[in-house]
């Protein structure tokens, strides 16, 4: 356990002499958050133009269904009877039929 703690000892100060500390100055803390800023500013600008993108291309689709696909789905043929109406007309009594007792010589 003791050569463990001797090898751990010698990285850490390997590495506090490959790292060493900032030297704090005046100016430390508004650097870095100047630092930040620019970070944020950065991702924001990103997705405030992705959103622009979404919104444009989402207009130009309203705008292509309203110009060229509704008018023309309106002058497809539309049904205006019912099922039942269909059903109806298909099954109607033949009248002559009916009069003539089905001998129609």
């Amino acid at each position: 356990m003791d050569n463990n703690d001797r090898q751990l000892d010698a990285l850490l100060a390997a590495y506090r002499d490959a790292c060493p500390d900032p030297e704090p100055s005046a100016n430390f803390m508004p650097a870095l958050w100047q630092r930040i800023d620019a970070r944020r500013s950065s991702t924001l600008m990103m997705f405030r133009r992705l959103s622009q993108i979404c919104v444009v291309a989402t207009l130009a689709l309203t705008i292509l269904m309203g110009v060229v696909l509704i008018p023309r789905f309106q002058k497809m043929r539309v049904y205006t009877n019912s099922y039942v109406d269909v059903l109806s007309d298909e099954h109607a009594p033949d009248y002559a039929e009916v009069l003539t007792g089905g001998d129609l010589r």
